[in-house]
């Protein structure tokens, strides 16, 4: 049974865990904005939100594994890339990167459906 105590102290641990998420991801996305093709801060940010990548890729692309794996791989460049319009004042870092996925991901959707209506319509005038 939970004493008040008890959740009072993992509610404030699990503040101090977010906060520390929240300080260690925005650090991450200081150094790509000053570095694009930081590999350790890319990978820190994929550690972080690599659940939200997955979740994002398999709504926008299905469960197909290599579509969603280069889909992610886009998306991880496309975070390295817009880091330098991230501002630590104004956004969280955690919204900040769900939006930049979710953006990524719809831009490379439309694109692989305009591929797609484009080889459709090429085989149907053959």
């Amino acid at each position: 049974m939970k004493t008040p105590a008890r959740t009072f102290a993992y509610r404030r641990n699990y503040r101090f865990q977010q906060s520390e998420r929240s300080r260690v991801a925005r650090e991450a996305l200081v150094r790509l904005a000053a570095n694009s093709q930081d590999a350790c801060a890319l990978v820190t940010v994929y550690d972080l939100y690599g659940a939200d990548l997955k979740a994002s890729a398999i709504c926008w692309f299905g469960r197909d594994a290599e579509v969603r794996n280069r889909a992610i791989n886009s998306i991880l460049a496309a975070i390295g890339r817009q880091a330098g319009s991230y501002d630590p004042q104004s956004m969280n870092a955690g919204e900040w990167v769900r939006r930049v996925v979710d953006t990524e991901a719809r831009r490379l959707r439309e694109a692989l459906d305009k591929a797609v209506s484009k080889s459709l319509r090429t085989r149907k005038a053959m």
